[in-house]
């Protein structure tokens, strides 16, 4: 997967995730920018003929009712009233018959508005062309309750077309300029937010190819500071793993190589020596066993924190802490006699936790096989176990050597050893309280210590107590 990842082309100018943005930023304004250019002149113009509706409805209702004192129509008393309202307007005035007896209007067509006007209606009707608005309102001309004819008004307005049409050139211009202002403010932020990705991008190609020192800038506090901050979180904690591992590597090849490097000088000194007294014999083969048995025991607690580490959920129930550390102690009991150190422990018969017996097991074995090596002779080792409310407390202490204070932070590291000569004196390699660390925290628990140079020690042990049966 990562070759074909690696071997993926340049994506091409609008595949990229800086044209997306920006196009579609782009195509929101250009929705808005039409919605803008429509939607005013749609309102003006309705403005414009809802104003003419208004006022030429007025107009030739107002003409009209000038013949309502005429019982009929007839050209001259039309052309006589006309003169005497000295109406200037495009006029059509027909009788009741619909024969037109006046007509201002030339090559207006309006039969149908006035075969309407006769009825009788009020009709009126506009259109819009780019040129002008026109217009027609018509009107029945009543006369004692009777209809005696029919008047229709005709404008034809070509002013406030103009308007409309410069008001619609000018929304065009500003809506050009908005759209090219916005175009190119869209890809310049398009460009500064995808050049924070492409930093990004360039941080995760390099850490995938095995660099963990590049770190991305954290800007601002939007998702991508908090992406940017995330990575480098990330980058970091790979970076300690990996040192970790290597140090690991290194720790356990030295660890490794030692023992074996002893085994083979011993090994040469008993070949190559062909007269050498089987006392000697027996005593050289007796450290090439020793060794071998520290190799074991270093193997194993390596393959225990192999376990450890792969997060193998272990098969936990109820177990009860007191027969474990009594167990532990009797176990310890030939080692603590022979560095005639003294084991005692108080214990609370009633304490339970949730756990795999094994593991609980060899992290007390571990504490208090410490507290035995790390003595002084004629010292004490004492564990204390008790209930403190929902805990679980275990003490294993000891009035030993104690723990320098600078050393402490570092204890639960493996291969660590604050005295490293007597760490190999008494068999340890370091890797002891690594497990009881890691063991600990896998059944929700925690352990600390406290030290004091050539006064003691205490380990304490504390995990979530589950009620017993």
């Amino acid at each position: 997967m990562l070759a074909i990842t690696a071997n993926r082309k340049r994506p091409l100018f609008w595949e990229r995730f800086q044209f997306k943005i920006a196009f579609t930023y782009l195509l929101v304004i250009i929705a808005m920018l039409l919605i803008m250019n429509t939607y005013p002149v749609w309102v003006s113009r309705d403005a414009i003929y809802q104003s003419k509706y208004t006022g030429m409805h007025e107009h030739a209702h107002t003409i009209a009712s000038a013949f309502a004192t005429l019982e009929t129509l007839s050209v001259e008393q039309v052309g006589d009233m006309i003169s005497m309202l000295n109406e200037q307007g495009q006029l059509i005035i027909t009788d009741d018959k619909g024969r037109v007896l006046y007509n201002t209007a030339r090559g207006v067509d309006a039969a149908e508005e006035l075969e309407t006007a006769l009825k009788p209606y009020n009709v009126f009707t506009s259109s819009y062309r780019r040129d002008a608005f026109r217009s027609k309102a018509a009107v029945p001309i009543i006369s004692g309750g009777n209809v005696i004819g029919a008047l229709l008004l005709y404008e034809y307005d070509s002013e406030q077309a103009e308007l409309l049409q410069q008001f619609q050139l000018d929304m065009g211009n500003l809506s050009m300029a908005i759209a090219a202002i916005v175009g190119v403010f869209s890809f310049a932020a398009s460009s500064a937010l995808t050049k924070r990705v492409s930093v990004l991008l360039r941080a995760i190609k390099l850490a995938r190819e095995g660099s963990f020192n590049h770190l991305v800038p954290v800007r601002g506090r939007d998702e991508l500071a908090e992406l940017a901050d995330a990575f480098n979180s990330l980058t970091r904690r790979i970076q300690e793993t990996d040192n970790l591992r290597r140090q690991f590597v290194s720790d356990a090849s030295h660890e490794l190589k030692t023992p074996l490097a002893s085994m083979r000088l011993l090994a040469d000194s008993v070949i190559l020596t062909s007269d050498m007294p089987l006392p000697d014999v027996r005593e050289f083969v007796g450290d090439i066993g020793d060794e071998i048995d520290r190799l074991t025991r270093m193997t194993e607690k390596l393959m225990l924190l192999t376990k450890l580490d792969a997060k193998i959920t272990p098969a936990i129930k109820r177990i009860s802490l007191a027969p474990l550390i009594r167990r532990a102690q009797h176990m310890l009991k030939p080692l603590a006699d022979a560095r005639n150190v003294t084991l005692g422990c108080s214990l609370e018969e009633s304490c339970r936790i949730l756990a795999e017996e094994d593991d609980i097991y060899q992290a007390l074995f571990n504490l208090m096989e410490n507290a035995i090596k790390y003595n002084k002779p004629g010292g004490e080792v004492n564990v204390y176990m008790f209930t403190d409310g929902e805990r679980i407390v275990v003490h294993v202490d000891d009035n030993g050597i104690g723990i320098p204070e600078e050393d402490i932070p570092r204890l639960y590291e493996r291969f660590y050893r604050v005295d490293k000569t007597r760490a190999r004196e008494a068999g340890g390699a370091g890797l002891g309280l690594s497990i009881v660390s890691d063991m600990t925290a896998r059944y929700g628990g925690t352990i600390t210590v406290h030290s004091a140079q050539d006064k003691g020690t205490r380990f304490t042990m504390k995990f979530p107590a589950v009620p017993g049966a």
